[in-house]
């Protein structure tokens, strides 16, 4: 592949083919040294999910359509904190909703929609 250009600077590499379910990845990196988080995604919801809390973006690879391959990300250490896993805690039951819980929630909606519609 030809990647010299005429002022002599080298082309980004591009993804030749898309990458396949098996192949797309997250990756966390934390470098105590800076006390930054580092990641790299190929999955399209991590990446939004990254660019909505506002981690900052470092690099973007393209594929050669110009969709978005990957990006990469980094944000300070108090963005990102383990969780507590038990595979064996019971999934929280909730209860359905009352009729007179479905029948206010109805009427909020109707009132946000209707103040909505006269700021129009």
């Amino acid at each position: 592949m030809n990647t010299k250009r005429l002022n002599d600077s080298q082309a980004e590499e591009q993804g030749e083919h898309r990458l396949e379910k098996a192949e797309r990845e997250t990756v966390y990196i934390y470098n105590e040294a800076d006390g930054e988080w580092f990641v790299e995604s190929s999955i399209q919801r991590d990446i939004h999910k990254l660019e909505q809390k506002h981690w900052i973006e470092v690099k973007t690879e393209y594929y050669k359509d110009g969709t978005v391959m990957a990006k990469q990300f980094k944000a300070p250490r108090n963005c990102l904190s383990p969780r507590d896993y038990n595979p064996d805690r019971p999934k929280r039951d909730r209860k359905p909703l009352s009729e007179a819980q479905k029948a206010k929630m109805q009427a909020g909606r109707r009132n946000k929609n209707s103040e909505t519609d006269d700021e129009t």
